[in-house]
């Protein structure tokens, strides 16, 4: 019988897949939550983050942090792997990063993720994501953290994940990725609207402004650093949420959008981290997300 050749990256492919499914038998992955003081995106390092880990039942995931009365708040994705879908909880850290309290804030009948927290005259909104019920939502704090109320719809009848917001050049941008042929991983589209609460967001000319699987879905807030604004991307390409680029816009209108990548925070080697895709800083406090593997066994139940 004639032997056939197999590629090189097919074959690889395949001992990859069977070893998943060994490891399988051991771990399950997990994400988890990462904070760390005076960490700086050009020059992070793994060391400075200590883990937060959910219990073995969930996970938790795309955190924003904010600071309110000298404490912390990350307002972050729990998913229950029981469930069918998330919802935004809270959890409350004093100045030392002990953790003083851990709270549900945000349910829907469909699934939540990526709360988007931002301040607009001097009320504290939230964009969680909504993909799952076809729309862009708004939500304003009545009672912090764990009142939220709809305000509205800021666009509906799309497939947008990860929606993040900039108030820049006297508009409002609307960055999130949409949903084509079954990936949301490789195409930015940007919107702009005169006001917050507008009824008509203007798809950019230019959309999908970025369409690469490397660095198009947003990771976070979009912050100023020496001048320029920097927008916190997923490099997918490995796997979902590999690494975190930090572009650079260089270009920002109603015609043309440009972005070049600055830096990459990519998984430490040598640690139990396969992933990471949420960047989020306020008050001095830095927090990501990253995906481990966790043993299935508990060291009592090891004898």
């Amino acid at each position: 019988m004639k032997k056939i050749a197999i590629p090189y990256r097919r074959k690889l492919n395949f001992l990859e897949r069977i070893w998943e499914k060994v490891l399988s038998l051991f771990f399950f992955k997990q994400w988890i939550l990462l904070v760390a003081k005076g960490a700086k995106y050009e020059s992070s390092t793994w060391s400075k983050f200590i883990p937060l880990v959910p219990p073995a039942d969930r996970f938790w995931a795309d955190p924003f942090v904010w600071t309110h009365d000298g404490h912390y708040y990350i307002f972050y994705e729990e998913k229950l792997y029981s469930s069918p879908r998330g919802y935004i909880a809270c959890l409350i850290l004093d100045s030392h990063l002990n953790q003083i309290a851990n709270q549900v804030v945000l349910e829907r009948p469909y699934h939540l993720s990526y709360p988007f927290v931002f301040e607009h005259e001097n009320e504290i909104y939230m964009l969680p994501e909504t993909e799952q019920n076809g729309t862009v939502e708004l939500y304003r704090c009545t009672r912090f953290p764990d009142q939220w109320v709809f305000v509205k719809t800021l666009l509906t009848g799309i497939k947008a994940v990860d929606a993040t917001l900039l108030e820049s050049n006297g508009k409002w941008w609307l960055f999130a990725n949409i949903r084509e042929e079954g990936s949301s991983w490789h195409a930015l589209h940007l919107f702009s609207a005169d006001n917050l609460l507008s009824n008509r967001w203007v798809p950019h000319p230019r959309n999908p402004v970025v369409k690469d699987i490397h660095s198009a879905r947003p990771a976070g807030r979009i912050f100023m650093h020496n001048g320029d604004l920097i927008r916190p991307s997923q490099d997918c390409f490995v796997r979902y949420g590999y690494a975190i680029n930090f572009n650079r816009v260089s270009t920002l209108s109603d015609s043309d959008y440009g972005e070049t990548c600055e830096w990459t925070l990519k998984p430490p080697r040598g640690r139990n981290i396969l992933a990471t895709h949420t960047w989020n800083e306020a008050g001095g406090l830095t927090t990501i997300d990253a995906l481990i593997r966790t043993f299935k066994y508990p060291a009592h139940q090891r004898t």
